[in-house]
C-alpha cells in the first residue's frame, strides 16, 4: 500500500516574497489578486499597497512587502 503525501508546493510569487522580501502580483482581475493573496501562509507577515490598473494591458497590479520586526 502506498502513502499519499499532502505536499502542498507553494506559488512562485510566495517564494519571490520570502527570499527577495518583496513581490509584485499581477492578474487580469480584482478577485484573481484577492484569490493570490490568499495563498500566502498565515505566518508571513507582510504589507501591500495600493492595486493599481494597467489600462494598456488591463492588468490589476499589487506590491507585497514583508514586514521584518
Amino acid at each position: 500500500m502506498s502513502k499519499k503525501t499532502t505536499e502542498t508546493k507553494q506559488p512562485a510569487f510566495v517564494e519571490e516574497l520570502l527570499k527577495n522580501g518583496t513581490a509584485l502580483l499581477t492578474a487580469k482581475t480584482r478577485d484573481e489578486l484577492a484569490e493570490m493573496v490568499n495563498d500566502i501562509p498565515a505566518d508571513v507577515r507582510y504589507t501591500a499597497g495600493a492595486v493599481g490598473f494597467n489600462p494598456e494591458t488591463g492588468d490589476f497590479s499589487l506590491r507585497l512587502d514583508i514586514i521584518n520586526h
